[in-house]
């Protein structure tokens, strides 16, 4: 990381301090960026709009970045923990996978501090001590590691939560994004070298994983989501965003992100209703290589769309509105199902290790099974991407995906016999007079 001296934080001719009175005392709470300028012979100062010391050292970070052109005397003392950095102020926060990024190079930089507590680390640390040997014990050592939740307890207080394994896959993906960091500072001229590091393939880290949910199986699923374990009858209320996921997969195939990124608000402009075309990517989201397509709404998803107000993945609150005398439903949207998606995997004996993306590789299967048109079948799993002009059209034509939509028709109808009464998308099961509100 950068020096810290004069003030409290320093990158290059930039330090971060507060403004300070003929007493020495602040004047403001407020931090600083302070550098000399050698042409008015004096000190110069802009704020950061903030009292919080680590947003503050993030905005001299990139202050510094937008302003500094690298010497070769920055390229020779450049280190890792500089690259992480400005990869991450410049690249990483920006793209919609952020909170992975920040994981991963989180992960690797808790790696660094367990090389310095064992005396392995060199001072400072620069690209070229990143060694074949490093990398390995990385390797080993990342999957040791933990990946703890974390929640607030009842005081409001962030405490560890459940723990899990964490794969050789996921060490991997640090892997991939130390390259990332080392080799957009090498783009960025701020070092000369970058180290040959070869990150393993998913095939290399990834036992092959064949098990796939029948169609049966599926059907016990939805059901499940109605009626759950037991005689409580606050099942289907509980396991409502369980039910809303699984109909989203299994009209969509999309993956878990796109179902929980699911609106049908205008704004979002997903949901082409005169059309019957559903956008899994919302207006200004950027694409990314896991390519979220169009595809044709079939009619169980039509119809719960038309029973959801905003957020498709949704539980539900009943509310008393005294001033209107009548009970008022707000749909809250959620961003995981684990707790019922572990409890329906327990019940109906899915292998553990397999979460609701299963859904996905299911219905794949199902389909391809079906013989319906592959390069469809690409198309709708975000595999392949019609070039931009061609898609602008061809979404709005009839046949558009049409043995996908037919194939998903035809699955709806063998479910609808299996578990007919949770495929109906029913805002209430307790009462009929109900205002629906926007959460």
């Amino acid at each position: 990381m950068p020096t810290i001296k004069g003030g409290i934080y320093q990158r290059g001719e930039f330090w971060l301090d507060l403004v300070r009175g003929t007493d020495g005392k602040p004047t403001s709470n407020r931090w600083y960026i302070w550098w000399y300028d050698a042409l008015a012979k004096r000190q110069q100062r802009k704020s950061t709009r903030t009292e919080d010391v680590r947003i503050a050292c993030e905005r001299l970070d990139e202050h510094y970045l937008a302003s500094h052109n690298p010497t070769a005397a920055d390229q020779m003392a450049y280190t890792v923990q500089d690259a992480m950095t400005d990869y991450w102020i410049e690249h990483g926060q920006m793209q919609t996978s952020a909170d992975a990024i920040k994981a991963r190079l989180k992960l690797f930089q808790r790696f660094l501090q367990a090389e310095d507590d064992a005396g392995r680390l060199p001072d400072p640390f620069m690209p070229d001590a990143i060694t074949d040997r490093m990398v390995e014990r990385f390797r080993a050592w990342g999957v040791t590691v933990p990946i703890v939740a974390r929640k607030k307890d009842a005081k409001g207080n962030w405490i560890d939560g459940k723990s899990r394994p964490r794969s050789a896959a996921t060490v991997e993906e640090s892997v991939i994004q130390i390259k990332a960091a080392l080799n957009h500072a090498y783009k960025e001229r701020r070092t000369r070298y970058v180290p040959p590091i070869q990150h393993k393939t998913r095939d290399q880290v990834t036992a092959k994983r064949t098990y796939r949910l029948s169609i049966e199986a599926i059907g016990e699923l939805l059901d499940y989501s109605l009626n759950g374990a037991g005689n409580y009858s606050g099942h289907s209320d509980r396991l409502l965003p369980l039910r809303r996921y699984l109909i989203a997969s299994i009209c969509t195939l999309a993956r878990p992100d796109a179902i929980f990124d699911l609106s049908v608000n205008p704004d979002r402009e997903q949901w082409m209703r005169n059309a019957g075309l559903i956008n899994l990517n919302p207006s200004g989201r950027i694409q990314t290589k896991k390519v979220r397509p169009v595809l044709p709404v079939v009619g169980l998803l039509d119809s719960w769309f038309k029973a959801t107000d905003d957020w498709f993945v949704c539980r539900e609150v009943v509310e008393y509105d005294h001033q209107q005398q009548i009970d008022v439903m707000r749909q809250i949207g959620v961003d995981a199902i684990r707790s019922a998606w572990t409890g329906a995997r327990q019940h109906l004996g899915i292998p553990a290790g397999w979460g609701p993306k299963l859904l996905r590789h299911s219905m794949a299967t199902i389909l391809a099974n079906r013989r319906v048109n592959l390069m469809e079948l690409e198309m709708a799993l975000g595999h392949r991407v019609l070039g931009k002009t061609s898609s602008a059209y061809a979404i709005f034509d009839p046949d558009y995906l049409g043995t996908i939509k037919q194939g998903i028709e035809d699955v709806v109808s063998d479910l609808t016999k299996m578990a007919g009464p949770a495929l109906h998308a029913k805002l209430t099961q307790n009462c009929d007079k109900i205002s629906v509100l926007k959460a």
